[in-house]
């Protein structure tokens, strides 16, 4: 299912005050995090390894199961600083079945002296991968790093038809 995101943006002092209750539960193939309001703060995908530790972030909020059944459109409030909030809608920007690295996305906010800072942001991404942050490799050419693990982002590029083969730093099959 294709999903169109409207994105919003808030520091993780005002999200507490605000949410000091949160929901989460399970769709077909997500986890999620929302607010009592129904928006998205956090997904990940259930097949995703370790998925649950997603909740783990929110121990600060109280949590209520809840059933979950997202629609097509989808209101997220992502928690967050100005760098993070600016490096994932950069991230929206990159086309399926592309890849860039973390210096050319760095450049592309105009923080070019800040690629660690970048790549922290991207790996904090709270709703990969409809943000794709799978999308970023190392300029290198090696695949980099992924939250749910480097086998999850994998299949995430090669299900966009990336060629993976062309990558550094990819498992090999024995």
């Amino acid at each position: 299912m294709t999903y169109h995101i409207d994105l919003h943006f808030t520091s993780k002092e005002i999200f507490l005050k605000t949410y000091p209750t949160l929901f989460y539960g399970e769709d077909k193939e997500w986890l999620v995090v929302l607010t009592p309001d129904g928006q998205i703060c956090a997904l990940a995908m259930r097949s995703f390894p370790e998925s649950q530790t997603l909740i783990k972030k929110y121990q600060k909020h109280t949590l209520v199961e809840k059933k979950i059944a997202l629609k097509d459109k989808l209101t997220c409030l992502l928690v967050g600083t100005p760098l993070q909030h600016q490096v994932w809608e950069a991230l929206l920007n990159i086309p399926v079945g592309t890849t860039v690295s973390y210096q050319k996305l760095a450049d592309q906010i105009q923080r070019p002296k800040a690629v660690r800072a970048v790549a922290n942001a991207v790996g904090s991404n709270p709703i990969s991968p409809l943000i794709p942050c799978h999308r970023v490799i190392r300029s290198d050419g090696h695949i980099g790093g992924y939250y749910w693990g480097i086998p999850a982002k994998i299949a995430l590029l090669k299900e966009e038809g990336v060629s993976i083969y062309s990558l550094k730093g990819i498992p090999q099959k024995r």
